[in-house]
């Protein structure tokens, strides 16, 4: 009995020491968690150190093995390699995608490659045929226009009209002239241009005058031109409306001095057939320059700037220098915007003389001469013996110029034979009565009459004119100026519509597309007032009182585009 309470009691005394020593024993997971030991070493000796010492070195830090420390660090690695691990398998993955895209490219453009050089030599072929002989290029003229004065007498510019006397301060805004300029070449010995204008439209017989007898309409007269207020006349509508003609279409054969005949200096030359540029006007736009402000002396009185027909043209050349200038040819009487009925042709030609030579066609020091005759184009053989208007026209220009590299002048004499019609100096502005407009208010009727007198088909014309152009240094700006002296008859001692004519302003050369001009114009009727006397142009000719026209001044601002 007391072996059993002795063996209960040391069982139960050892379960006690068991669970105190269980009880006294730290768990792992809420131990407090050991700290990282710094050890030091001795040099010397090479002993190890928990502890700082003299002479000793800081080794680096101890983690005892199953510390949280070292645990977290174990994670952090293992962490850290899974997404180094995870981080290159992308990057892997990426570079074999890329290495696919680019075999995928570099097929692609081998493809290309092969495709294109199937194609190219038929697209070299379309560009040689097309591409590099075709040039388009546009004109444009416009302005504002404002008249302090007006009066009849021609215009200032193409399809350019005004009301005549009594309408002072009339102003307006005016597209003049429009170009689509159409070059082909298809091999150098050929080559064609062909150019549509857009313009106001002429419409004449826009007004009916009926006559009646007994209350009864027997015949409708139809009238030559629009009216415009009281006492004007012109020949163009003013609604604005634009229509379309042809200005240019011609084929020039190139090569013919140099593949035919073979003459060194004539190398340039050629042969033209078609609607063309008049061997006088086109020139002498160019020479001049300010085309888009005035016309030039004889496109101003009555030369067309275009004839339908035949030319030879060209310079002459030694030494890679210019000596003479030529353009010569036959045409049809008519303009290139009224139909041929004559039964001759014209014939007119321009030379010019280099006496010095020039690097251009328009350098230096040059003398021309231009001659031009022809007649109606409504002299049709069946009435050439009886038409009084089928009296031959004729026209002759003398010229000349120098033109330097910032200045340019020239001095021009004119002589004319029936040049000068009253349809010339009506194409401005024109009574009413001169249209078939019936008596106009102003009482022009016999001043109407006079001028026909005076302008018939035995009139001898002579003037004189003065051009040039000055480019103000170190700006962009150019003065220029156009001053015309005329007389449209020579053989009336005291002939009222003889007349001044100039244009002077100054250009702002905006770049080499556009530019624009400020300017003043103005015809003036130089003679005195006065009463024309009666027989002055035949025995029965009536004297008309205030013979002489008014004058008409008028300020403007053109626009070229050129391209």
């Amino acid at each position: 009995m007391r072996r059993t309470i002795r063996m209960v009691a040391l069982s139960m005394l050892g379960a006690a020491l068991m669970l105190s020593a269980v009880a006294m024993t730290p768990r792992l997971a809420r131990s407090t968690e050991v700290q990282a030991i710094t050890l030091y070493t001795d040099p010397g000796s090479g002993q190890v150190y928990t502890k700082r010492c003299k002479h000793c070195v800081r080794m680096g830090e101890y983690i005892p093995a199953g510390s949280t420390e070292e645990i977290e660090q174990k994670v952090e690695r293992r962490v850290s390699q899974q997404t180094q691990q995870q981080m290159d398998q992308e990057r892997a993955a990426m570079q074999a995608e890329e290495a696919q895209r680019q075999a995928q490219q570099q097929q692609w453009n081998a493809e290309m490659a092969k495709q294109v050089s199937t194609i190219q030599p038929f697209a070299q072929e379309f560009g040689d045929r097309w591409y590099k002989k075709i040039s388009i290029g546009t004109l444009v003229y416009a302005d504002y226009r404002y008249y302090t004065h007006t009066g009849f007498g021609p215009q200032f510019l193409t399809q350019q009209v005004w009301p005549g006397p009594g309408n002072n301060s009339f102003n307006s805004f005016d597209i003049t002239r429009t170009y689509l300029d159409f070059k082909f070449t298809p091999v150098d010995d050929v080559s064609l241009r062909v150019t549509p204008n857009m313009y106001l439209i002429e419409n004449t017989g826009s007004k009916c005058t009926a006559k009646s007898s007994g209350g009864i309409t027997t015949t409708c007269s139809a009238s030559s031109g629009d009216p415009d207020g009281l006492n004007t006349g012109i020949g163009t509508t003013t609604d604005g409306n634009l229509g379309f003609r042809l200005k240019y279409a011609y084929v020039d054969y190139n090569t013919f001095f140099q593949k035919v005949l073979k003459v060194a200096a004539m190398h340039d030359d050629k042969f033209t057939f078609g609607q063309q540029q008049n061997p006088l006007v086109d020139w002498e736009e160019n020479l001049w320059g300010f085309r888009y402000t005035a016309l030039t002396p004889w496109n101003y009185l009555s030369l067309s700037s275009t004839q339908v027909g035949f030319a030879m043209k060209g310079p002459i050349k030694f030494n890679e220098k210019q000596y003479v200038d030529y353009d010569v040819g036959v045409y049809d009487d008519a303009s290139f915007h009224a139909n041929e009925g004559s039964a001759y042709k014209q014939v007119m030609g321009r030379v010019t003389v280099n006496p010095f030579g020039a690097n251009s066609r328009y350098d230096g020091l040059g003398l021309t001469g231009f001659y031009d005759y022809g007649y109606s184009q409504k002299c049709t053989p069946d009435e050439n013996k009886s038409n009084a208007t089928c009296g031959h026209i004729a026209r002759a220009a003398a010229l000349a110029h120098y033109t330097a590299e910032h200045w340019g002048i020239i001095g021009e004499w004119d002589y004319g034979h029936n040049a000068f019609s009253s349809g010339n100096l009506y194409s401005g502005s024109g009574p009413s009565d001169a249209f078939g407009l019936g008596p106009s208010p102003g009482g022009f009727a016999g001043w109407n009459h006079m001028v026909g007198d005076i302008l018939n088909s035995q009139a001898v014309q002579e003037g004189a004119d003065l051009m040039g152009h000055y480019d103000i240094p170190h700006t962009p700006f150019t003065a220029f100026g156009l001053l015309q002296w005329f007389q449209p008859n020579t053989r009336i001692q005291k002939d009222p519509l003889d007349f001044t004519r100039y244009d002077l302003g100054v250009q702002w050369l905006i770049n080499k597309y556009l530019r624009v001009a400020f300017d003043s114009q103005a015809i003036q009727y130089y003679h005195s007032q006065f009463t024309f006397p009666a027989g002055s142009t035949s025995a029965h000719s009536k004297a008309v009182p205030f013979a002489v026209a008014r004058d008409t001044h008028g300020f403007f601002l053109h626009l070229e585009f050129r391209y």
